[in-house]
């Protein structure tokens, strides 16, 4: 994330890993499913305490825009910048994102949007204008299904204002 934001002061905030951790209790039981499944390959602790350190990544509304651009450019960091990750991951993250990157709300973000997007608990919503930018705004009142409320009518009008 560092390297994708050109930005050494993002963190794991480790309070927030803790508490993620002690409150994880439907993340643990998706890994234990996952792993009796035999779609993991390392012990469900190891890899929740991954994914929880990975929520808990502090950053500002700019920092994560500049980390999405390797989204929006194709696995790099800015049109010119050097390659991050594949061509190939960046379009299947993207996908994802578009499917299901705002939890049970991700029907009507692709709807109203129509850009990939990943929304996070904290209030943060990132869009994706593939080949043109990456785009990420804050607010921490959360609708009902867990995305930022105002965030969610920022990024449907700015769609619709540029569409």
């Amino acid at each position: 994330m560092r390297n994708a934001a050109d930005d050494d002061n993002i963190f794991v905030d480790p309070a927030v890993a803790k508490s993620e951790q002690q409150t994880g209790f439907h993340n643990a039981a998706l890994a234990n499913f996952i792993k009796a499944s035999h779609n993991i390959d390392h012990a469900p602790e190891k890899t929740l305490a991954l994914y929880f350190h990975q929520c808990a990544i502090a950053m500002s509304c700019r920092q994560l825009a500049q980390a999405g651009r390797i989204f929006a450019f194709g696995g790099r960091k800015g049109v010119d910048g050097h390659a991050l990750i594949s061509s190939g991951r960046a379009r299947r993250v993207n996908s994802l994102m578009l499917t299901c990157g705002h939890y049970d709300g991700s029907g009507d973000f692709a709807f109203h949007v129509g850009l990939p997007g990943k929304s996070v608990v904290g209030g943060g919503i990132l869009a994706i204008a593939p080949g043109i930018a990456s785009i990420a705004v804050w607010s921490p009142g959360l609708n009902k299904v867990g995305n930022s409320h105002l965030g969610m009518i920022a990024m449907e009008d700015l769609a619709v204002q540029t569409g």
